[in-house]
């Protein structure tokens, strides 16, 4: 028998101002997830959760639909087990499917050396997404996949990263809301179908100077283009009390305040070595608690990616 045990972390996708393209990896939480193959006379996955799991979703689902897609592609006749030990919130923003989805197709590449690149991996990972939420979304799993900031081209899949700026801490903020059934495509259509010149030109405005900041080592120009006038205004709806929790949120010292993924976790970026992100934290979950709503948060950092932690 093979196996071998991959751990792969949340992800913040968009960005504020780059919708679909922008992520970072988190540093924690993280999933992990243990797969083992033997030979077979045909092909059978089973996936299930270990009992210390403290969530439990569609991370299953798109463990599989990712396994069975390599498998078929590579003819692999095998009995693959697949065992997800979840500690990522699920639908709520924070990439739970991606990180279930790229562990399965980092496992099952190293485990049966197939030798993919990175887009490869992109590509079967986005099967896992598509059976967790309907439809393939490449910035989650790009995040997870390589840790730090990532560029993600949507038709080459081709990516671009850079690492975390020294001191640059990350604020979670969730807000404990009723959700509508799937949620990530709800909140799809809640987007405008035409953007105007104007806005388009300032989240152009904006997505750059989130670029540079990395470039840069600018935590503040980070920040300041986390700003969106397109997709936040129309997704803020899905979160009570959004602009005071952000004004909250900047008044206490957050170079940046955003929707993290599709919601409606809220992130906020701080320069550690300026401001003490526990302030930061307990501002934003005060200001949700002040108004009726409670709140989970965490502070974390941007990580490393997904990694092979154990093989057999």
């Amino acid at each position: 028998m093979k196996r071998i045990v991959v751990k792969s972390p949340a992800s913040s996708a968009n960005l504020g101002s780059g919708f679909d393209v922008f992520a970072i990896g988190l540093k924690d939480p993280k999933d992990t997830v243990e797969l083992r193959a033997s030979k077979s006379h045909e092909l059978a996955v089973r996936v299930t959760y270990a009992e210390n799991s403290s969530v439990r979703g569609f991370e299953d689902t798109a463990m599989r639909a990712v396994i069975e897609a390599m498998a078929t592609e590579f003819d692999l006749a095998y009995r693959i087990d697949g065992v997800i030990v979840s500690h990522i919130p699920i639908g709520v923003g924070l990439g739970s499917s991606a990180a279930s989805s790229v562990a399965a197709a980092v496992g099952a590449d190293r485990l049966f050396q197939l030798n993919l690149d990175s887009k490869s991996i992109l590509r079967f990972a986005a099967e896992g997404e598509l059976a967790a939420s309907g439809s393939r979304h490449y910035d989650n799993i790009a995040g997870a996949l390589q840790g730090g900031f990532v560029m993600v081209h949507l038709d080459s899949l081709e990516t671009i990263k850079f690492p975390s700026p020294k001191g640059m801490r990350i604020v979670i903020v969730t807000p404990e809301l009723k959700l509508p059934g799937k949620k990530t495509k709800y909140a799809r259509s809640l987007l405008p179908r035409n953007v105007g010149l104007k806005k388009m030109t300032k989240n152009v405005s904006f997505a750059s100077r989130v670029v540079a900041g990395f470039a840069n080592d600018d935590i503040e120009m980070i920040g300041s283009g986390l700003e969106d006038s397109v997709v936040e205004p129309a997704r803020k709806m899905m979160i009570p009390w959004f602009d005071e929790v952000k004004d909250a949120a900047l008044k206490s010292g957050a170079a940046g305040v955003c929707i993290s993924g599709a919601g409606p976790s809220m992130m906020a970026i701080v320069n550690s070595y300026k401001v003490d992100p526990e302030r930061v934290r307990k501002s934003m979950e005060y200001h949700f608690g002040s108004h009726g709503i409670s709140a989970n948060s965490f502070v974390t950092s941007i990580g490393e990616g997904t990694k092979i932690v154990r093989k057999f």
